[in-house]
């Protein structure tokens, strides 16, 4: 029998403020089935900077970050430290890597290749002994 995964997590996205950048972050929250959403979040994101949340299923958050990785001129980065993860474009990057840096803060280095299983390997553990209890995260 096949479980599918509801599993949710939360995003922050502070996505590079050029209508293009921002237009290419808003289709990859639709294309992973989630939605992103514009703040008002003067004086909290870089200047020029524009932060976008949302939540993702946890299934599709390694092709919303992949899809981001491919749209942006930049690197990625991806930080699972704290209660939200976020995703920013690092202009110290090239264009096409990631950096993944997990809830124990270990990081790693990707091109897109193994890019699912780092990000699933970044994601805090969820119910305790992993028997797939199914608890929902936030929506």
């Amino acid at each position: 029998m096949d479980v599918v995964e509801t599993e949710r997590i939360r995003v922050n996205v502070f996505a590079p403020g050029d209508p293009e950048s921002r237009a290419a972050a808003l289709e990859a929250f639709a294309a992973a089935d989630s939605v992103g959403k514009g703040v008002d979040a003067r004086g909290t994101v870089p200047l020029g900077d524009v932060l976008l949340i949302g939540s993702v299923a946890t299934h599709a958050l390694a092709y919303l970050i992949n899809t981001l990785r491919k749209a942006w001129s930049k690197g990625v980065v991806v930080d699972a430290i704290g209660r939200q993860m976020t995703i920013r474009q690092d202009p110290a990057l090239p264009r096409g890597v990631v950096v993944v840096r997990s809830k124990s803060g270990e990081v790693t280095v990707r091109d897109g290749a193994g890019l699912a299983d780092i990000v699933g390997n970044a994601l805090p553990a969820r119910g305790g002994d992993g028997a797939g209890t199914g608890g929902s995260g936030n929506a």
